[in-house]
């Protein structure tokens, strides 16, 4: 799946160990999407800022937590561009 727009927030996690880089992408003015840079695609992301136009391929990555049994989705990048 592709998803193009602006980059609204870029943020580091580091949860338990594992860490991420969660990028805010608005599409359009009325939406936004919450993509997951994880392991080396977070140094993908140098030279991107806030407001740079970008588009990202990602894979849709369903689970369901072993603790509580809450069913989730993320967005995980495979490659990053600067948006045509």
């Amino acid at each position: 799946m592709t998803i193009k727009g602006t980059i609204e927030h870029i943020e580091y996690r580091n949860t338990a160990g594992y860490e991420k880089k969660v990028v805010t992408i608005m599409p359009d003015h009325r939406q936004r999407a919450f993509v997951e840079f994880r392991g080396r695609k977070m140094d993908d992301l140098h030279g991107y800022k806030e407001n740079d136009e970008i588009q990202v391929n990602v894979l849709l990555e369903g689970k369901t937590s072993k603790n509580s049994g809450i069913q989730y989705n993320n967005m995980v990048v495979t490659e990053v561009v600067q948006a045509p």
